[in-house]
Parts: C-alpha cells; sequence; structure tokens
C-alpha cells in the first residue's frame, strides 16, 4: 500500500508502480484528507487516479482549518498544522503535530480496515502490510521504522536512489 501524500514523491512512486518500474504492484494509494488541501491537490489525486491501475482511498478524519477555527472558539486542544514563520532574521516552519492525527491515524485505520480487523481488534504480530513512504534519496533523515509490529514501512525512492529533482522529470513527463 503506498501512504500517499499527492506530493511528488509519492505520485511518482505511485506512476511508476503503474508502469511496473517498482514491484510488487500495489493494491491500493490512501491518501489521508485534511479537507483543507488546496484545489490543485484535490484536481491531481483526480488525474492520478485516471492514471493508475489500483485505487486511492481518501480518508479522513474531519476538516483541520474547521476544527482550528473551533479550537478557537472553544478552547479545545487541536493539532498544529505547518505554520510557517518569516521574520527578518530567519524563515522556518513551526512545530507541527497534526501528521499523526490527520495523516497517520486514519491511514492506520485504513490499513486495519483493509487486513480485515474490527475496531479494538487486536493487531496481528507478524508484518502483514508493507506501506510505502514517499522519501527520497536526498530526505534520508526522514526514514523511520512503523510503530506497529504488523506495518513494515519501505522506501522504493530511496532503494532506487532517486532523488527529488530526478521525480520533477518524472512527474513532467508524466
Amino acid at each position: 500500500v503506498i501512504s500517499l501524500g499527492a506530493g511528488v514523491q509519492s505520485s511518482v512512486m505511485a506512476l511508476m508502480a503503474a508502469k511496473g518500474q517498482i514491484e510488487p504492484m500495489p493494491d491500493a494509494a490512501i491518501f489521508a484528507d485534511t479537507l483543507s488541501e488546496p484545489a490543485h491537490i484535490y484536481e491531481w489525486l483526480d488525474w492520478l487516479q485516471t492514471q493508475l491501475p489500483f485505487p486511492i482511498y481518501r480518508v479522513s478524519i474531519g476538516s483541520l482549518r474547521d476544527d482550528l477555527i473551533a479550537s478557537s472558539k472553544t478552547g479545545v486542544r487541536v493539532a498544529n498544522p505547518p505554520l510557517f514563520l518569516k521574520t527578518p532574521t530567519s524563515d522556518g516552519m513551526l512545530f507541527r503535530q497534526c501528521t499523526s492525527d490527520y495523516k497517520i491515524a486514519p491511514i492506520h485505520k485504513k490499513l486495519r480496515e483493509m487486513i480485515g480487523l474490527k475496531p479494538r481488534q487486536r493487531a496481528p504480530k507478524e508484518v502483514v502490510v508493507e506501506q510505502w513512504l514517499g522519501i527520497s534519496q536526498d530526505e534520508i533523515q526522514r526514514m523511520k521504522e512503523s510503530w506497529h509490529g504488523w506495518i513494515t514501512n519501505c522506501w522504493p525512492l530511496i532503494d532506487l536512489e532517486i532523488k527529488r529533482e530526478h521525480c520533477h522529470k518524472i512527474i513532467a513527463d508524466a
């Protein structure tokens, strides 16, 4: 299963898999939707789906934007989204916490459903899901093992020594 962020790297994995350039053929890709993505992301996903021989499942726990707005009124905590800061001395992203809640958890919920687990049912101890993550050779420091024994993370672009710059060319060619 491809963890599809709909960015350059995960999209390249999906396109390469569709052409048999990465094997085995995935059973599916899963896109965790914050319901707050820019319009071009949804347009890209619609196009990408027409190129793939496997489904893209779109999963969500709700709108990150709406949750942030509600939080400002109620004071109920919401995980920080990626907020960017520009100052006279530096630029950068503030600490974010939403990935776990709005991306990883919905993907894991769908994976559990795909392998036939009911809510609260104990997951198997052995690996039953191979999850491809779109991390390229120039981002090797982002590689992390799965927290779950039933999921093994794989990084096909790293295995193929593909860098982000190569991904841009593959996307342009597609």
